[in-house]
């Protein structure tokens, strides 16, 4: 369950100098939907995608008719109203062939079937666990959606095909489908994979990296969260929680602080790894959340943890004509837990948006943009502070924009007795 997952994965409880002054701002905050009646889902986990249509779209981990999560869909009346449509229910229950409690954003394909992956469910080997699927859901007349489920990882011990999805998903130009498992594959720590899809309706996966080499002491990497990032010339992006070569990060387990990566197909249909950077907490820790790149082809990404403070980075990755990669820390997050754990986004002028899921005056997070100024230094400029039932909590998943500018998020209400979750809108 995503509330004990949090705790493992986010409840792991400096010479890197900061160049950011910080503002304080409010934003136009409105909440366009409050979840609370369990059928129609709780605890939205996940972020938003849009439609060509500006509907929005979203998962909860939990709620639904048997309490495994939902698929949602938000359609606007035109009067600043929005209403909340259920695609589908998942279950909750053992055997749930048809997969249960999904994280992660959607995805949609170029015939509007919208893709995901649950983080349980599945097929269930030698009455072990369910292990998590990548579902598709396919749009019928009425309204209706159907789901037909793609890969069900692990269909007998060992996992070497990965198991438990727990990031977005992400398409290339072919139609293949990309994403990583938190655990499972060749060392038990994690796969990226591929679902390549075929003439009859069926999918084949491959397994494209398998973390934690134990030759190398999980130097590559270990437990990969999040999803990926494609650049220009289909190499693919991303962090893992733990591995690398930085100790340093507390006696936990492995003792190290996580790393970025890519991979790079070769003419064989294998990819290789490398690693781009390595934290060692004074630069970050534990990168729970995906990358972004700029129109320069830099990376960014945030960390739970580490920094001047210890309480998360934004950190700017540079490429370098001999192939290295340059980290730099655009904004150390105050001595305040934060937990800036969402992948941020870019807006067109440059600036740069993204979430902390704790922070503010009652520890339930904010939503916040960073400006990019002279010589390097960033503004912090907090647009929106949750505050508890009333205005939402924990704001797991980053924000998206609309064409005008404008935030759309979720907050999963799940730290104490904070409501089941909601959906906002913020005009900065």
């Amino acid at each position: 369950m995503l509330r004990r997952h949090i705790s493992i994965v986010l409840g792991l409880a400096l010479t890197v100098a900061s160049t950011v002054v910080t503002a304080l701002a409010a934003g136009n905050y409105k909440i366009l939907h409050r979840f609370g009646n369990g059928e129609r889902g709780i605890s939205p986990e996940g972020g938003l995608i849009f439609d060509s249509s500006g509907n929005l779209y979203g998962t909860t981990f939990y709620g639904g008719t048997s309490d495994g999560g939902t698929v949602f869909e938000l359609v606007s009346d035109g009067d600043g109203r929005w209403i909340q449509k259920v695609l589908h229910d998942f279950c909750s229950d053992t055997g749930c062939a048809k997969g249960e409690y999904p994280l992660g954003n959607l995805v949609f394909d170029a015939s509007g079937n919208l893709y995901g992956a649950t983080m349980y469910g599945g097929i269930e080997y030698g009455g072990g666990g369910e292990n998590g699927l990548v579902f598709e859901l396919i749009p019928g007349q009425n309204g209706i959606w159907t789901e037909k489920v793609i890969h069900a990882f692990c269909p007998q011990s060992p996992c070497f095909d990965g198991l438990n999805p727990t990031g977005s998903l992400v398409f290339d130009a072919a139609g293949n489908l990309y994403g990583t498992t938190s655990y499972g594959g060749a060392h038990g720590q994690g796969v990226v994979f591929q679902l390549v899809p075929g003439a009859s309706g069926t999918w084949t996966e491959n397994v494209l990296y398998s973390f934690c080499n134990p030759h190398i002491s999980c130097r590559d990497g270990a437990n990969p969260q999040p999803g990926l990032v494609f650049d220009s010339a289909g190499n693919l992006y991303g962090t893992t929680w733990v591995g690398g070569e930085s100790a340093g990060c507390r006696g936990r387990y492995p003792n190290t602080c996580g790393v970025v990566f890519e991979l790079t197909p070769q003419n064989n249909r294998q990819w290789t790894e490398r690693v781009l950077h390595a934290f060692n907490y004074h630069d970050g820790a534990y990168p729970f959340a995906g990358l972004v790149f700029d129109g320069a082809g830099n990376l960014y990404g945030t960390t739970p943890y580490g920094g001047a403070f210890g309480s998360g980075v934004v950190f700017e990755l540079v490429p370098g004509a001999d192939g290295s990669w340059a980290e730099n820390i655009i904004h150390h997050f105050d001595a305040v837990p934060h937990l800036p754990a969402s992948t941020p986004v870019f807006d067109n002028a440059g600036n740069l948006y993204g979430t902390a899921l704790r922070g503010g005056g009652q520890n339930c997070g904010t939503v916040f943009k960073l400006t990019p100024g002279q010589n390097g230094v960033w503004t912090q400029t907090v647009l929106h502070t949750f505050t508890g039932p009333d205005t939402g909590c924990g704001p797991l998943a980053g924000v998206i924009l609309d064409s005008a500018g404008n935030l759309y998020g979720t907050a999963s209400g799940n730290y104490g007795s904070d409501g089941d979750g909601l959906v906002y809108e913020i005009t900065p």
